[in-house]
């Protein structure tokens, strides 16, 4: 396994997550998610960040940081304590000369007496042999000689990880994982210095981040993206000031060259410039999720954000969640591309868009004209997993 390995991250399963009862996301390179408020876009998301969380710190201070198991497990599942909360991820791992690797890496966790739940957690390969399997305090690995004791309250993968390069890989990829909810009031702060070159979940040390990448090309491609959204923008970087980042930006105008600061500019702009940042950070992330990126963006310059997540497909999977007629009108935003969150009974559900109205996508009857006019049909049933939440399937997104 000492070859370099390309990983696209192929879904994201839900049990019992707030108002998610059985769901699974089906991600395609860019991929597009609508839904009306409190359907359950910002769980989605939430779940992504717990799941990163979980493997890059611990679960037990991601669940403590969200109020405990029981807020975030679906209330109509009661006071069942036999009912589970669960989380997984399918991935596809190509390796050089080889038959790609599918991988389904995941936990459950049940409430039980006298403790505050028992994890399930599993790894499981198509390759053989592959993968683990832990419940409880029993661990078992088919071909590996690890014979770790569990952890109480928390995950082994993070333990165990780089005892396999397979798993390592894994590991890094879920660690690589970034949900974002931008918040352009944060990112105008001039915040301490930081030393992390990972772009926070509001975006508050943004400062920090482009400072790591300044003068690269990942660099002007941002500023030559912000200019075509913010008129006259030709520059942006960072400065240090009394042990504070403060972010700088310089418009032209008339000939002359005017400086600016965070706050002489608008939320539109920063907010862009926050997307941007996202999506050429370093090291790149395993899979983006951006919510309602045209927030305080002027529906004309939507369309550039869009092309620079399209052009980041290489680099990683993207998810973008709108409800913005402008913006899910571009020509990337196909029928195979989008998928449609509604709230019912509550319970939060995943639909595709049926085929007839996939067919119907066009230059005229875009997805954002068929949101408009109420025309937006989605498939009959919800995208679920069979049975076992943790099971590797044959199903591809």
């Amino acid at each position: 396994m000492a070859e370099r390995m390309a990983v696209t991250v192929e879904e994201i399963r839900l049990r019992n997550f707030r108002a998610f009862e059985n769901a699974r996301l089906r991600l395609s390179d860019l991929t597009f998610l609508v839904g009306r408020n409190g359907a359950g876009k910002s769980s989605l998301l939430d779940a992504i960040a717990l799941l990163q969380e979980a493997v890059s710190d611990s679960l037990e201070n991601a669940l403590d940081r969200r109020g405990g198991l029981s807020s975030v497990r679906r209330m109509s599942a009661g006071g069942d304590l036999e009912v589970p909360l669960g989380l997984a991820l399918t991935m596809s791992i190509a390796l050089p000369r080889r038959e790609p690797v599918r991988v389904v890496y995941g936990f459950e966790l049940v409430r039980v007496a006298n403790a505050p739940y028992r994890i399930v957690e599993r790894l499981a390969t198509s390759a053989t042999p592959g993968g683990f399997e832990r419940t409880g305090r029993d661990f078992h690995a088919p071909g590996n000689r690890l014979d770790p004791v569990p952890p109480d309250g928390n995950l082994m993968l993070p333990l165990i990880g780089r005892s396999d390069s397979l798993w390592g890989q894994i590991l890094d990829t879920i660690r690589g994982l970034r949900a974002y909810t931008l918040s352009p009031a944060h990112m105008a702060e001039a915040r301490e210095i930081g030393e992390r070159t990972t772009l926070a979940r509001d975006g508050s040390n943004l400062g920090d981040v482009l400072k790591s990448i300044e003068g690269s090309a990942d660099h002007d491609w941002i500023v030559t993206r912000l200019g075509a959204i913010t008129d006259g923008i030709v520059e942006v970087g960072a400065e240090a000031l009394l042990g504070r980042r403060m972010l700088r930006f310089v418009q032209r105008s008339a000939g002359a060259e005017i400086k600016l600061d965070a706050s002489q500019v608008s939320q539109g702009t920063l907010r862009a410039l926050g997307v941007l940042v996202a999506l050429r950070q370093r090291p790149p992330p395993s899979l983006l999720l951006v919510d309602e990126v045209e927030n305080s963006v002027h529906p004309g310059a939507l369309a550039v954000l869009v092309d620079a997540a399209l052009a980041s497909c290489d680099r990683m999977r993207v998810v973008l969640t709108s409800h913005s007629p402008e913006l899910l009108s571009h020509p990337a935003v196909t029928g195979e591309r989008v998928r449609v969150i509604e709230w019912q009974d509550g319970t939060s559900r995943i639909y595709c868009l049926n085929p007839e109205t996939q067919a119907a996508v066009n230059e005229i009857d875009t997805v954002g004209w068929m949101l408009s006019s109420n025309a937006l049909w989605t498939s009959r049933e919800p995208e679920t997993f069979s049975g076992d939440l943790l099971a590797l399937d044959d199903a591809r997104p």
